[in-house]
């Protein structure tokens, strides 16, 4: 949730140089004024190089092909928005005088390269994408410093009142309620080739569980499928949770005929629907608000960087 939307923020801010990797994720090729900001142009390229990096600094963090699907789609919808949002926190780190550790780059650097199996996987990885490792320390630098004013500026001064946690959770306890579920046990046996020959089987296999045997051990000698399980009450078949609506806890059934097949069902407990007291989900809806209020604090905040600085995005 928050880390999600933090990921999404630090995974921009593009390299500086130029990125010569063509990405699946391409603008136009016309080069021209987009956006400026105070003394800075933006160009139509800066954009191009901007999505390419993102792009080249996923692949090279190892995150899996729908994740960089899902980022990149994220933000070729912001686009020069995104951009110039990501020069203002910069340039806000920088006026704040936000320095990062050296070590602390080589410690990132070397949690990216310990993604490779070998050293020699990882430069043969950055050379595909066109970047060095002088521009990795970079982009790495340039995401701690907006981690950190973000940070300071805005997630350390959100604060979420127990009385909000509890508020939310009257107004939406339904979002919360559990819906029923039951736990069945199940033989089955096909009946399609031979109809008479599976009844008897399961006939067989029921008389061996009235006389006392274990239905889990008959089940493995007869059925042809795992147990049912854990179940939603609410998805099983009308004609199986009438049934089981009507047994009690460790009854077996007789021999149900199914378009499936043939079914013998044990019930092996319930658990009714049921609203989950505050403190099982105080922690989740905390984690709820403190993200509401931070998505509408960021956007403010950036917001404030936009006015204390000049900013024209080029219809």
């Amino acid at each position: 949730m928050l880390r999600k939307l933090l990921i999404s923020i630090l995974c921009s801010l593009s390299f500086s140089c130029g990125i010569v990797f063509l990405s699946p994720y391409t603008f136009a090729a016309e080069d021209g004024i987009i956006a400026i900001v105070d003394d800075d142009v933006i160009t139509s390229k800066d954009l191009q190089d901007y999505m390419r990096g993102i792009y080249s600094q996923l692949r090279i963090e190892g995150r899996t092909d729908q994740e960089i699907k899902d980022i990149m789609n994220e933000y070729q919808s912001k686009g020069v928005n995104q951009l110039v949002d990501d020069r203002l926190i910069l340039v806000e780190a920088k006026r704040q005088g936000m320095t990062i550790r050296p070590a602390a780059i080589e410690e990132r650097l070397n949690e990216i390269k310990g993604k490779y199996p070998s050293p020699e996987e990882f430069i043969a990885a950055i050379n595909k994408e066109g970047v060095t490792i002088s521009d990795i320390r970079k982009k790495i630098e340039d995401q701690f410093k907006a981690r950190y004013v973000v940070t300071k500026d805005v997630r350390d001064k959100i604060y979420v009142n127990p009385q909000e946690v509890t508020e939310y959770y009257n107004a939406h306890i339904d979002d919360y309620r559990r819906r029923s579920r039951v736990f069945v046990q199940s033989i089955f046996v096909k009946a399609d080739v031979n109809p008479d020959l599976s009844m008897k089987k399961m006939q067989t296999a029921l008389d061996k569980i009235k006389a006392g045997q274990d239905f889990n051990e008959v089940a493995k000698e007869y059925s042809e499928l795992p147990i049912i399980g854990d179940v939603f009450d609410d998805s099983l078949s009308p004609d199986f949770k009438s049934r089981l609506d009507m047994m009690w806890v460790g009854q077996v059934s007789e021999v149900i005929s199914n378009p499936n097949g043939l079914y013998i069902l044990k019930l092996g407990g319930r658990s009714p629907a049921a609203a989950p007291l505050l403190n099982e989900v105080k922690n989740e809806i905390y984690q709820k608000l403190f993200e509401i209020k931070f998505k509408e604090q960021f956007a403010a905040w950036v917001e404030k960087l936009r006015k204390k600085s000049y900013v024209e995005i080029k219809s």
